[in-house]
């Protein structure tokens, strides 16, 4: 059997319309059929340089998420978020933008007018079993780019080491706190220039290609070249990764953390632990909006009753008036969601999608 946690190995990113089949295209590693979970991290979508003008951009009304906190990480451009617990925020290149779904939430993403060009990287964390149930949140910050010699790195989360040229070592921070050990560095190479990031060996990481070509390398095993929307599996318990950058330079982002050491249930916009978890997301969040009533027939779009609930229990907030129609769920799939395990092996034996 080829275990894929034992050696270096990339996944490609396939074309995924964000919002609908008319939507902005995106690239997306993970999930994939190799490999579900690194870490914590289950789903990283990377965007653009996107023409806003020939494209739209990001224009993502409102939608539901459970169980996971999306990270927002922007090159270039800006994207308006807007979300159910009052958040309405300008995400910028430089910042961190986190909102945590827990028990459940609903948000809205869409580009500024005066961007001319959309690109980045977003990235979902599952949250763990006793957190997952937890209040919506959400939070902003800012990141320090720290400059070297032929090399610049800006943390999102955790604290990182890299040694470059002339054994110069560099270290960044990132300042928020998740309630979980992840890690998130971005690293930009100058053309032809290798460097060495440190690992903490109980960690699970993959380096996602924003600009390649990047040879990537761990140990004595054999090397690996990676273009741009690749993602590179890391060798479970590695110590180091090397990065060298061809001729054009190259940025990446190192994502990792400790393995979240259970299976999760992953459907559209919710991470759950069972099928029958996420089909019940699935028809709370579509009665709350107005789509559906509670014996799962569709109402009729003009009708009172086909409205968000502005009152009551809701689980999935309320937003502004005067905001885009809310996006509606997919119709669940004719057999049961299976869960994914962590480990890529895993789902060769067949315990997992």
């Amino acid at each position: 059997m080829d275990d894929l946690t034992s050696r270096l190995h990339v996944l490609r990113g396939r074309e995924v319309p964000l919002g609908g089949p008319r939507g902005m295209t995106v690239m997306r590693t993970l999930p994939h059929r190799d490999c579900s979970l690194v870490g914590p991290w289950c789903f990283v979508d990377q965007f653009g340089p996107d023409d806003v003008f020939a494209t739209g951009g990001m224009q993502v009304a409102r939608h539901p998420h459970t169980g996971f906190a999306t990270v927002s990480w922007l090159f270039e451009g800006a994207i308006t978020h807007r979300d159910s617990i009052g958040s309405h925020v300008l995400v910028t290149p430089g910042a961190v933008d986190v909102m945590t779904a827990g028990r459940g939430i609903t948000h809205s993403e869409f580009t500024t007018n005066d961007t001319t060009t959309l690109h980045g990287v977003q990235l979902w964390f599952a949250q763990p079993d006793a957190q997952r149930f937890g209040d919506p949140a959400f939070a902003l910050a800012s990141t320090e780019r720290i400059e070297a010699d032929a090399f610049a790195l800006r943390a999102g989360f955790g604290e990182h080491s890299v040694t470059g040229p002339g054994d110069q070592v560099v270290t960044a921070r990132g300042d928020l706190q998740m309630g979980v050990p992840l890690d998130f560095l971005e690293i930009t190479l100058d053309p032809d220039i290798e460097v060495t990031a440190h690992l903490d060996a109980g960690h699970e990481y993959a380096v996602v290609v924003d600009r390649g070509p990047v040879t990537v390398g761990a140990g004595e095993r054999p090397v690996v070249e990676a273009d741009g929307y690749d993602l590179v599996l890391v060798p479970e318990r590695s110590e180091s990764v090397r990065l060298t950058a061809g001729e054009a330079g190259a940025r990446v982002l190192l994502i990792g953390g400790e393995p979240l050491g259970e299976d999760i249930v992953m459907w559209w916009n919710f991470v759950g632990r069972s099928h029958e978890e996420i089909a019940e997301f699935r028809a709370r969040y579509q009665q709350e909006m107005g789509f559906e009533g509670a014996d799962g027939e569709a109402l009729d779009p003009d009708s009172d009753a086909a409205r968000p609930a502005t009152e009551g229990d809701l689980l999935f907030g309320t937003f502004p008036p005067n905001t885009p129609r809310p996006l509606p769920a997919p119709r669940l799939p004719g057999g049961r969601l299976r869960s994914r395990g962590r480990r890529p092996q895993e789902r060769r034996e067949g315990r997992g999608t």
